[in-house]
C-alpha cells in the first residue's frame, strides 16, 4: 500500500487547511506534530472541471440535435473535441500505424494553465458547432435552477 496521497489544500496565511472533510479525516490519521513532506502546486479548479463536463452535457441535451445523435455521452464529445483539437498523445501500433488518442485531462496530469487553453479551444469549437456561444446559455440556466 502507497503512503502517498494527494490531497487540495486551501492557504490561509502560513497554514494550509484540508479543502474537504475526506481530506481533513486523512490529515487525523498522522499523529500531532508529525511531520509531513509536501509538493507545493497549484489545484485545477473544481468549478471549470465540474462546468466543462455539464456544458458538455448541455449541449448534448439542448443543443443542436445533431450534436447528441453523434456523440450520445459527454465523455465521446470530450474526446472528439480533444482529438479535434490537438489536446492527443500519440501511439505507435504493432502494425506500424500511429494513432491518435485525447490527451489525459486528469488533474495530475493536465495542468491548471494548459486545461485553461483546453477549456476556450472547446468552447471556441462547440460555439461554431451550435452557431451560438452555449457556455452563457448553460451557465444562466444553471443560475435560474438555483434561484428556483
Amino acid at each position: 500500500m502507497s503512503n502517498k496521497s494527494t490531497i487540495i489544500m486551501r492557504r490561509r496565511g502560513h497554514v494550509l487547511h484540508a479543502v474537504a472533510q475526506w481530506e481533513g479525516d486523512m490529515l487525523e490519521t498522522f499523529p500531532e506534530g508529525c511531520d509531513l513532506n509536501v509538493t507545493v502546486s497549484r489545484a485545477r479548479s473544481l468549478r471549470q472541471n465540474n462546468t466543462y463536463w455539464g456544458l458538455l452535457a448541455w449541449v448534448i441535451e439542448n443543443g443542436p440535435e445533431w450534436i447528441g445523435r453523434k456523440w450520445p455521452e459527454a465523455d465521446h464529445l470530450s474526446d472528439a473535441l480533444q482529438i479535434d483539437l490537438g489536446y492527443v498523445r500519440y501511439v505507435g501500433m504493432f502494425g506500424g500505424e500511429v494513432r491518435a488518442f485525447p490527451e489525459s485531462k486528469s488533474f495530475q496530469e493536465m495542468p491548471q494553465d494548459k486545461f485553461n487553453r483546453y477549456f476556450t479551444a472547446a468552447q471556441g469549437r462547440l460555439t461554431e458547432m451550435c452557431n451560438y456561444d452555449p457556455l452563457p446559455v448553460y451557465l444562466a440556466r444553471g443560475r435560474e435552477r438555483t434561484a428556483a
